[in-house]
């Protein structure tokens, strides 16, 4: 039986859905006086509030779930404006109960999984982004963090298999290629760790990067003992390096081809924590791009 048509909260909705985010809340506000425990209204008000910042607007949105309380999109809602303001804890519980509701939402089990983390520690939080996954394999919200709680419990056999899966689902995110450098480095497995760079050379179009691509590549060839493939990258390497960070690089890897270095070589300990920090740090720049 098809549901009737309610005009006001239409009106309320196509406001808020074309981002007239004022005149949205103004009207569901409005409506409100009359309707106090209209969901929908309740909703809507909640959501523009928060986009103008209303400091009333968690309290629409509290309003809206206690209102319509097996309504899982209002618990989902609640549990977002509340991990915005900081309460972790009651996000939580709102989030808890959205997926109680529907179990299978994998967006919520990923804004569980998140504000677990936070609040609770990696092991509990790793079920939630696992559903998300089983649910969704696909999903590319889940499969970055899953991939970072398994980094984090020092599970790196696994972490290392959903890093590829994220970046064959995912061929231009070059955090995901760097990923799967990264822990297939840590698991002294070379050949992936040179695949997920080549991908992460291709997709990666910030010439100021090309560097640390390069010093990912001088790493496993290093790791390899291919001096001489390794001193054609590091050569390479110090004709894009305007900040001179390959120069003891290089040096060490003329002292493996050739033995009696231009100049004293620093020891290979040191050269392998700089090629790690350029990894490191590459990684990072890709994150704060993201916002993460």
């Amino acid at each position: 039986m098809a549901t009737a048509s309610d005009p006001v909260a239409d009106d309320v909705r196509a406001s808020y859905d074309t981002g007239d985010f004022r005149g949205a809340r103004d009207k569901a506000v409005a409506a409100l006086a009359d309707r106090p425990d209209d969901s929908e209204l309740l909703r809507v008000a909640g959501l523009s509030g928060l986009e103008l910042d209303d400091p009333e607007a968690i309290g629409y949105l509290e309003r809206a779930a206690e209102a319509a309380p097996d309504d899982p999109d209002a618990w989902r809602e609640l549990g977002g404006a509340l991990t915005l303001s900081g309460r972790l804890q009651e996000a939580g519980a709102a989030f808890r109960r959205a997926t109680e509701l529907r179990p299978s939402d994998t967006r919520v089990l990923v804004d569980l999984g998140h504000v677990v983390l936070g609040t609770e520690g990696v092991e509990e939080a790793l079920p939630y982004f696992e559903q998300a996954r089983e649910h969704e394999p696909g999903n590319t919200e889940a499969l970055p963090a899953l991939v970072e709680v398994y980094r984090r419990a020092g599970r790196l056999e696994d972490g290392l298999a959903v890093a590829k899966e994220l970046s064959d689902a995912r061929p231009d995110d070059v955090a995901a290629a760097l990923d799967v450098v990264d822990l297939a480095l840590d698991l002294d497995r070379l050949d992936d760790a040179e695949a997920g760079c080549r991908r992460a050379r291709g997709a990666d179009d910030d010439p100021e990067h090309e560097v640390y691509l390069l010093h990912a590549l001088i790493e496993i060839e290093t790791r390899r003992e291919r001096w001489r493939r390794a001193l054609d990258l590091a050569v390479e390497a110090t004709r894009v390096d305007r900040l001179g960070r390959t120069t003891d690089v290089l040096a060490f890897v003329v002292a493996q081809v050739f033995g009696e270095p231009d100049r004293q070589a620093p020891p290979r300990e040191e050269v392998e924590r700089a090629l790690a920090d350029s990894r490191l740090e590459h990684r990072r720049l890709h994150l704060e791009a993201v916002g993460i």
